[in-house]
């Protein structure tokens, strides 16, 4: 009789747990499509970075700050392009990610500055923006370089474009952004820099930048090559100096690093020797 008893007991535990299993699976699949549902959302709004290696044209047409028509190869003049997508009203990231284009300027060497080694270009994603607001974001940036020598007016061009131009370039590069529903547009920032015939070379993503990154990305995109982000492994390798006045490689740190891989190798080939030689015990 007590053995029925535990049985009833334990058939209605187990009951019950399978009613709950059931319930939490029905929940996880809901919670599955919902989340399915805003991730699908979200997407709309981004940076795709799986277009590296693909191509942009080129020979799109924009307008520069005068109001003339000028394409992306005219302005990249022969050389790399880091492209940054903004929008000049905007009242959230597109100036700090301006601002931060200008600060790695500023902290960049002497020999490595756009107009020599490559161009950048700001392009506004909204159709409604004049070449007249492009000419006083470019007066008002240009006035933030702290360089000996002024920049070449082809060194940071502000260029807006129609709509069906700027969605060819958007869709080309990746770049996914929506109208907020307050008179502007909500979307993500990132440079994206071009080799000179146009093929997607990196994004450098954030809201600021190194200049060493930069460099390295620039110097790919002149030989056509393309690649990940590496900013984590020149933050790693490369340490800020004092009072901000740029970086030097860490020697002591990349050194240290490289020795205690070595030991550890060393270590485990030894292990494995030593294994291998031992006699089977009987």
């Amino acid at each position: 009789m007590t053995k029925f008893i535990i049985f009833g007991l334990l058939g209605n535990f187990y009951s019950g747990v399978i009613v709950k299993i059931k319930k939490l699976i029905i929940l996880l699949v809901l919670l599955g499509a919902a989340q399915a549902q805003t991730t699908s959302t979200a997407a709309k709004i981004g940076i795709d970075d799986s277009f590296l290696g693909k191509s942009v044209n080129m020979d799109q047409v924009f307008f520069d700050e005068s109001g003339h028509q000028i394409t992306l190869r005219e302005a990249s003049e022969g050389k790399p392009v880091v492209l940054a997508l903004v929008y000049y009203n905007c009242t959230s990231i597109c100036n700090p990610f301006l601002n931060a284009i200008v600060d790695v300027v500023n902290q960049s060497p002497k020999a490595f500055l756009p107009g020599d080694e490559y161009n950048i270009v700001a392009i506004s994603f909204d159709p409604e923006e004049t070449a007249e607001l492009a000419k006083l974001k470019k007066e008002s940036y240009y006035n933030q370089f702290e360089l000996n020598n002024p920049l070449t007016p082809g060194a940071f061009r502000f260029l807006t474009s129609d709509s069906a131009n700027i969605a060819d370039l958007t869709a080309s590069v990746g770049f996914h952004y929506q109208e907020d529903g307050m008179g502007g547009y909500s979307h993500a920032s990132s440079i994206i820099v071009l080799s000179p015939s146009g093929i997607i070379s990196r994004y450098i993503r954030g809201l600021s930048f190194l200049p060493v990154e930069l460099m390295v990305s620039v110097t790919n995109a002149m030989e056509g090559k393309w690649a990940p982000t590496i900013k984590k492994i020149v933050q790693f390798c490369f340490t800020e100096e004092p009072e901000g006045r740029g970086y030097y490689f860490n020697f002591l740190k990349v050194t240290g690093i490289l020795i205690l891989l070595a030991i550890i190798i060393t270590t485990m080939a030894l292990t494995f020797l030593v294994s291998r030689k031992e006699p089977a015990q009987v």
